[in-house]
């Protein structure tokens, strides 16, 4: 008979002593870390969504550098456009006429008087002009530049 913390245990030659806690939990976290998956990508994974970024960027970055300049071409023609209207205004009911300074792509030096030519300038390359002629005080259909 051995002694073992005041229990006695039956043994023939051997001496086992109880499992303690540190132990249980070492073992049980070597168990469990045998079936599991282990988290994270692999390299080739990593690999293959740089090349899909990429060209996804190479297909799709001209398109949106198209979208700006139509943005921007827009811009001009919205801005000679109104301003012709105001400038219209302006004439028929003898108010003062509008600033140019309020708009970006108007030169300061626009005038407003009867049948002149309202130029809006375009940010792109190569700039687009957009043409509104007052005909008397009356604006017409902006004319564009571009071909």
């Amino acid at each position: 008979m051995l002694k073992y913390k005041g229990k006695e245990e039956k043994h023939s030659s051997l001496f086992i002593k109880p499992m303690t806690t540190f132990t249980k939990r070492s073992l049980l976290s070597r168990l469990s870390k045998k079936g599991r998956k282990q988290n994270g990508f692999t390299l080739i994974e990593l690999m293959v969504v740089v090349a899909i970024v990429g060209v996804l960027s190479a297909v799709g970055l001209p398109q949106l550098l198209k979208a700006q300049d139509r943005a921007k071409i827009s811009v001009a023609r919205q801005e000679a456009v109104n301003y012709a209207k105001e400038c219209s205004i302006s004439l028929l009911t003898g108010a003062a006429a509008p600033s140019s300074a309020q708009y970006d792509t108007i030169p300061t030096a626009q005038t407003c008087v009867e049948d002149v030519d309202i130029i809006a300038t375009s940010e792109t390359t190569p700039a687009v002009t957009m043409t509104v002629t007052l005909d008397g005080p009356i604006p017409t259909k902006p004319v564009s530049s571009e071909g």
